[in-house]
């Protein structure tokens, strides 16, 4: 997708939702973030793919999963997968 001014890049949004850190967000940051969403079909793929592992997970384990440990493996797939692409 093409950044305009003002529009959050692909790898801000992989950042910020694989930190965790979406409801720490301001209403700015965080109508930036939906907007991106809204017009990027890579991103929103993204967090649907996401979503989708979550429920698996859950379903998996029966329980809730650690969010601990999902942050890690969250933390270590995004520094994998970035380590091999560039910025959209």
């Amino acid at each position: 997708m093409m950044k305009m001014p003002g529009m959050m890049s692909c790898r801000e949004v992989h950042r910020i939702v694989a930190s965790d850190a979406v409801p720490s967000l301001g209403l700015r940051d965080r109508l930036r973030l939906r907007l991106h969403v809204f017009m990027c079909h890579h991103c929103a793929r993204y967090l649907r793919q996401l979503a989708a592992l979550a429920r698996h997970a859950r379903r998996a384990l029966g329980q809730e999963p650690d969010p601990a440990h999902c942050r890690r493996l969250a933390a270590a797939i995004m520094a994998a997968w970035h380590g091999d692409s560039k910025d959209r």
